[in-house]
């Protein structure tokens, strides 16, 4: 009888410590990608985390991040998804900066360049036009922001006006090698 008890009550305790695994916390970025992790601190610029794979602290831009959900079920949000409302091909969700720190920590995938087309009748069509051109190539290239190395408006008085805008487009995932 008492063997019969202790057996059970042995098989019970090693399902109790089986059932126990270490509790995890998840980040997803607005890009949709998880990272499983252990967080460490939260600051107004940053999240430090241990990384679950390499074991070893990193730090995510607080811009890059949608939402953190702790291993005890609390959901923190940060900021909306990137591609929420449009499409991952859409030219509209391409953003045109001038400041590096919006790329920071964002992967780098090519130059691109874009010319205001001839039938600008004006300096502010010429630019939307240049614009347009621009977040169409970015969006054909993966991109979700383009760091503005030129902005130019060319064109004078009784001049057909032209805008041209080169940059680097950048995106949350790195670039696919070319085989």
């Amino acid at each position: 009888m008492k063997a019969t008890i202790l057996t059970i009550a042995l098989c019970l305790s090693g399902l109790l410590a089986f059932g126990q695994e270490a509790a995890v916390d998840t980040i997803i970025l607005v890009s949709g990608k998880r990272i499983p992790g252990k967080i460490a601190s939260v600051s107004t610029s940053k999240v430090v985390f241990k990384s679950e794979k390499t074991g070893k602290n990193e730090d995510i831009p607080r811009k890059q991040m949608h939402k953190a959900i702790f291993a005890n079920g609390r959901v923190e949000m940060f900021n909306k998804m990137a591609f929420e409302a449009v499409s991952d091909a859409d030219y509209k969700a391409v953003i045109l900066t001038e400041n590096q720190a919006d790329v920071e920590g964002l992967y780098a995938l090519g130059n691109i360049e874009a010319k205001s087309g001839k039938s600008s009748r004006n300096a502010k069509s010429a630019e939307r036009s240049a614009s347009i051109k621009m977040q169409k190539k970015a969006a054909a290239m993966g991109g979700v922001y383009v760091l503005l190395t030129k902005n130019q408006a060319i064109g004078g008085y009784r001049e057909v006006p032209t805008h041209v805008f080169e940059g680097v487009v950048y995106g949350f995932e790195p670039p696919e090698e070319s085989k």
